[in-house]
């Protein structure tokens, strides 16, 4: 897995799909046969990028950010 990439803070005026704080190991997670691809400030990403922002890493999951 590569390095998480540098991004700005989400800007509110652009796109950026929903944000959810770490999971721990016995949370539900659902998943769907779709690609759904997450945004931060407009651009798109794909299941399993990852970025960091404000000191924290996020990992795209079926359309929303997940602090790991």
């Amino acid at each position: 897995m590569s390095d998480p990439r540098s991004v700005d803070a989400a800007d509110p005026a652009r796109k950026t799909s929903q944000v959810t704080g770490p999971v721990d190991n016995d949370a539900t997670v659902l998943t769907t046969s779709e690609d759904v691809k997450c945004y931060w400030n407009d651009e798109e990403f794909s299941n399993g990028d990852r970025i960091s922002t404000g000191g924290k890493n996020y990992e795209a999951s079926n359309g929303q950010w997940v602090e790991v």
